[in-house]
């Protein structure tokens, strides 16, 4: 593989992360990116106006971080550090950093297409508007080093279109990288490692034909569910769950006939019903600063898919849950329904009962627990998960995150038996204490200071290693502070939310940042190659771009929806 070539493609890549900062004007309107490819595609990501991105991003607060005094001195040493990189990639291939990042002036788009069958192709179309000469520098050092390489070049007109065709001289038999392609056009650099995938562009490429990804029905119906209320959403995805693995399995084939066995089970797992997953991204509105749509596409879950059923429920934080929580999730699983998709997955396997033999031999064990009936059967569904400020661990290991989960319980009272059970059968690093009137069974899986302790209390099964959060809850509203659901920035993003949710969540950013940003503040040795990170401000000078963040999850009729925002600073 030509490094010249593979260096010039990943500074574009780049440009994706890095909002290129461009000022120039769109070029004239050409047909979208999901118009020039077919039905078929396995994977589409897009931008559709890369200024307009970099616009909208630099409203946000995040946009605004980037700009905040404070910052200068450490940003001014990654500045210093572009330069040399600019000067060795220029060196390279031809232009600079920064003429790479002005490089995208409208659309940029990545895709995966089966073409030709049983072949995995990458295609990129980037719109450089009028930064032509910029191009040709890329091109020409890109083609002069894949000609030093032995590459054979021609070229070859399609649909009036001057295509080049590099064959890379490549020793290894099994490399995916055979060929190189690519060509301009109105303004757009099109490139892929396969010449049939050029071909299914070109013969699309202006913009009229009904057999395009704009016409899949699964991308449809998902980009009509995850509209966004402005109009054209600046980030679209696309994914063929089921058409990449079937891809896979196809390709491995040829070198493993056997793996075509595979094919058969995917009914049988309900993975067949995975048949796409996608939404859009925007900035900057209306009273978002951000807000991405997500749509999953699986019309009969069953198999292993039918084990995530989520129904959609009244869901809100407890009046336990406290306000400075760094983050809450809640969710209303159909537990029975999972086990039923198991039990009938595994029996299908096994034949008829195997399940149910199984966990009625381990209730015939130790203490005598059955899986089913003295733990699933007494939970109802609801899910509480938090996760508070990691805590700072000693020598030199890594954080230590502090959660807790409490599962909702139909009987409190049954439940206490099966964990009474479970002490009695004598766990040597088990022990129990009370609190409150209520017993807490705490384990030390390493058998270091990390306690987890277990305990049903508030109608909850709960499991957490933040001791004093427990014994917060067990205190009941004496010892109850301010609360999550009380709090004026959750209930502005619980306004967002609807009636009823699978899922509901809510992140406090600067909580969850605060102990892994100053960690790198303070490191030893307080370079990285060069950029000297002792520069970074006080956390305090960034915690106020750090702007709370919600999410939800509904079900549909032909799968489920997620909603993931930040809401724009309140007036």
């Amino acid at each position: 593989m030509n490094r010249l070539w593979l260096r010039s493609s990943l500074m574009l890549l780049c440009v994706v992360q890095l909002f290129a900062t461009s000022h120039s004007c769109r070029a004239d309107e050409h047909a979208a990116a999901e118009k020039l490819l077919p039905k078929e595609t396995l994977a589409f990501f897009t931008i559709s106006d890369m200024p307009e991105l970099e616009k909208k991003w630099g409203k946000t607060s995040m946009g605004q971080l980037f700009q905040d005094p404070q910052l200068k001195p450490f940003l001014d040493d990654i500045s210093k550090k572009k330069d040399e990189l600019s000067g060795k990639l220029e060196d390279e291939v031809g232009v600079s950093i920064d003429e790479l990042l002005e490089l995208p002036q409208g659309e940029l788009t990545f895709a995966l297409l089966e073409v030709p069958a049983r072949t995995l192709s990458v295609v990129m179309m980037l719109e450089y508007g009028d930064s032509q000469d910029t191009i040709d520098k890329l091109l020409k050092k890109m083609d002069d080093g894949l000609e030093k390489e032995s590459a054979e070049h021609s070229t070859e007109d399609i649909e009036d279109v001057k295509v080049h065709i590099y064959k890379l001289k490549n020793d290894d038999p099994d490399s995916p990288l055979k060929t190189l392609v690519y060509f301009t056009d109105e303004s757009y650099l099109v490139l892929s490692n396969e010449l049939d995938a050029i071909k299914e562009v070109l013969k699309r490429w202006d913009g009229d034909s009904d057999d395009t990804l704009a016409e899949n029905d699964q991308y449809k119906y998902i980009q009509t569910q995850c509209k966004i209320e402005s109009g054209e959403p600046l980030v679209k995805l696309f994914l063929s769950p089921i058409g990449l693995i079937q891809t896979g399995i196809a390709m491995a084939q040829t070198s493993i006939p056997q793996i075509g066995m595979a094919a058969g089970f995917l009914p049988m797992l309900g993975i067949d019903g995975l048949k796409g997953y996608g939404g859009a991204m925007s900035f900057d509105e209306g009273d978002f600063e951000s807000i991405a749509n997500f749509f999953i596409f699986s019309e009969t879950p069953k198999g292993l898919v039918g084990i995530f059923n989520f129904p959609a429920a009244q869901l809100s934080p407890p009046k336990w849950v406290p306000a400075d929580v760094a983050s809450y999730l809640a969710a209303n699983w159909n537990i029975l329904g999972a086990y039923t998709s198991i039990e009938t997955l595994v029996d299908s396997f096994q034949g008829r009962g195997t399940t149910a033999r199984f966990l009625d031999s381990i209730a015939d064990q130790g203490p005598m627990i059955h899986p089913k009936k003295d733990l699933l059967d007494h939970l109802d569904g609801k899910i509480h998960f938090i996760q508070n400020e990691p805590k700072e661990a000693e020598d030199d290991a890594p954080p230590i995150p502090s959660l807790f989960v409490g599962l909702g319980l139909k009987d409190a009272a049954k439940m206490k038996k099966t964990l009474s059970a479970a002490a009695k059968a004598g766990a040597s690093n088990m022990e129990t204490r009370e609190f409150g009137g209520e017993t807490i069974y705490e384990v030390s899986p390493s058998g270091g200071d990390q306690v987890i302790s277990i305990t049903v209390a508030e109608n909850l099964l709960i499991v957490t290693n933040d001791t004093p959060m427990l014994e917060g809850v067990m205190r009941g509203e004496a010892g109850r502070g301010a609360t999550l659901i009380d709090a004026p920035d959750y209930k502005r993003a619980a306004k967002v939310f609807p009636a009823k949710t699978s899922m509901q969540a809510f992140q406090r950013s600067e909580a969850q940042l605060k102990l892994y940003y100053n960690m790198l503040k303070n490191a030893e040795g307080d370079t990285i190659e060069g950029i000297d990170v002792s520069k970074l401000p006080p956390f305090e000078a960034i915690s106020k771009y750090l702007l709370p963040s919600a999410s939800y999850t509904v079900p549909d009729k032909k799968g489920a929806k997620s909603v993931s925002f930040t809401l724009k600073r309140a007036e």
